[in-house]
């Protein structure tokens, strides 16, 4: 069965912005070296920019299935480079993220902070601990009490990222950039 104009819309918009997050966190990552420094550094990094994208690429979609096609694809990708790790930590936030938008929505202020510090902070929370279960030389840097510490600054950094990705997401579509 062919898709619609509609359904290759999303897919094009799912795809571009899931390589761009991809890309920008692949960057970002390398270029700080944040893993080197903590198990728990890497994902303050990576939650900035990558995280404004995704959340840009929900409100561009805009409906059912966009968030959960969007951290699928980010899965593959990472899965792809190797960081099989980061594979449930993406489906994980992926349904999460979907089953909420579907009843806060994805454009509304609202509905952008609620997805935007749900994806950010639950990707992570989970890529530590799933980094921990699937690297085990990175065992000997977890500790309880410093997971307790990031996981509040994971969902506190999301949240401010949520704020900025909404209003640019709303910039992007009103000036017609984005449908």
């Amino acid at each position: 069965m062919p898709l619609s104009k509609d359904d290759k819309r999303k897919l094009i918009y799912a795809i571009v912005f899931s390589v761009a997050s991809y890309a920008v966190a692949a960057g970002l990552a390398l270029g700080t070296a944040a893993y080197a420094l903590s198990i728990f550094t890497d994902p303050v990094v990576t939650l900035t920019i990558p995280l404004i994208i995704v959340a840009i690429g929900i409100q561009a979609i805009n409906a059912k299935n966009g968030p959960l096609l969007i951290l699928v694809i980010s899965a593959l990708l990472y899965a792809i480079s190797g960081l099989i790790f980061l594979v449930p930590t993406f489906v994980v936030a992926g349904l999460v993220v979907e089953g909420v938008s579907r009843i806060v929505g994805y454009r509304s202020f609202k509905a952008v902070m609620i997805n935007t510090t749900l994806a950010g902070g639950l990707v992570g929370v989970f890529s530590v601990v799933f980094g921990v279960l699937f690297v085990p030389s990175t065992a000997s840097q977890f500790a309880l009490d410093l997971m307790l510490a990031f996981t509040g600054i994971y969902f506190v950094e999301s949240a401010v990222m949520g704020v900025i990705s909404y209003y640019l997401g709303n910039f992007l579509i009103k000036s017609g950039v984005l449908h």
